[in-house]
């Protein structure tokens, strides 16, 4: 084979590679927007194609000098072999890497609760995401745990993750790690103040939905204005009443659907709720406990069939559970 061919075929090996392994990793994901990823993989595969390309065309050069058939080397040829010879180290560097790490993630997701303290102080991954996320998942990580791991000045910990290796665990979405803390069921009120600091609007979103959360914060949240911050706050059992009336009238359809469905909604808000333009809102009131039975039933007028068909069972239903 001449050398153009074999690095086309090169080429063509890292393409499929690479097509492979992006595939692998979309599959993966639990993400509901996962699957729009496999528009851009021959995008995202092209450049490792040209790279194999370069390595199949230069490989020759290096072959040759170590089997000693070239005796008088010119300076592009060595070039070409020392090209060679930085992408071969690249290469087996990325995937020796790529191995430990998904092998150590592996590991972090069953230590126990010394294991964990020993990882954290020793581990050459102790300060990677990846493995972050797979230990604040471990049931072991207890909130001393969680407060350490907040306080990590990493900032891709406020961001969300993504790896073509099988490094993800249980966090199929790929959510930051500073996210799962501030929804972990054992973190603190103090995290919860130190994550309210946090330079992502996903992050801010979970803490602001978790009842730990000091209404102090709750308040500052609250003035961000910010949609997603709106939708944890809304979700929240112990956000504020003027809080929750105040979204009820200037959040967009989702807060509002939330708000109705909270069980911490004044009444009064959930009257004016069920006047919403938006008919799954005026549907999510009905399913509040604390919505009163007159505005159940001044429901069963609504101008959408799909509210007025839940109004009879919501009105038995309530019959049921007093007697």
């Amino acid at each position: 084979m001449t050398r153009r061919q074999i690095a086309f075929l090169w080429a063509a090996f890292g393409f499929a590679g690479v097509v492979a392994v992006l595939f692998a990793s979309i599959f993966r994901s639990t993400s509901s927007t996962a699957a729009i990823g496999i528009i851009f993989i021959p995008l995202y595969a092209a450049p490792f194609a040209v790279l194999f390309f370069y390595f199949g065309y230069c490989l020759t050069d290096l072959a040759n000098w170590l089997q000693g058939k070239s005796t008088d080397i010119s300076i592009l040829m060595k070039l070409r072999a020392v090209v060679a010879v930085i992408l071969l180290i690249s290469g087996i560097s990325y995937l020796i890497h790529g191995i430990l790490l998904t092998t150590t993630v592996n590991q972090v997701q069953t230590l126990n609760e010394s294991g964990i303290n020993t990882f954290l102080e020793r581990s050459m991954f102790r300060d990677n995401k990846y493995t972050l996320g797979a230990l604040v998942q471990n049931p072991n990580a207890l909130t001393p745990v969680l407060d350490r791991v907040s306080m990590i000045p990493n900032p891709e910990l406020h961001h969300r993750m993504w790896s073509v290796w099988p490094v993800m665990g249980g966090n199929g979405k790929g959510l930051a790690v500073m996210r799962l803390i501030a929804m972990h069921k054992n973190v603190s009120a103090a995290t919860l103040v130190n994550l309210s600091k946090s330079p992502d609007n996903y992050v801010l979103s979970a803490v602001a939905a978790n009842p730990k959360t000091p209404v102090s914060i709750i308040r500052k949240l609250s003035d961000k204005g910010n949609y997603l911050t709106q939708w944890g706050l809304a979700v929240n059992p112990n956000a504020p009443a003027d809080i929750l009336k105040k979204l009820a009238e200037t959040g967009d359809q989702y807060a509002r659907s939330s708000i109705a469905r909270n069980s911490s909604t004044p009444v009064e808000t959930l009257v004016h709720l069920a006047k919403d333009p938006v008919w799954q809102v005026r549907r999510d009131v009905l399913s509040n406990p604390h919505t009163p039975g007159g505005t159940i039933k001044s429901l069963g007028n609504d101008p959408d069939e799909r509210v007025r068909s839940l109004v009879e069972y919501k009105l038995s239903e309530r019959k049921q559970s007093k007697r």
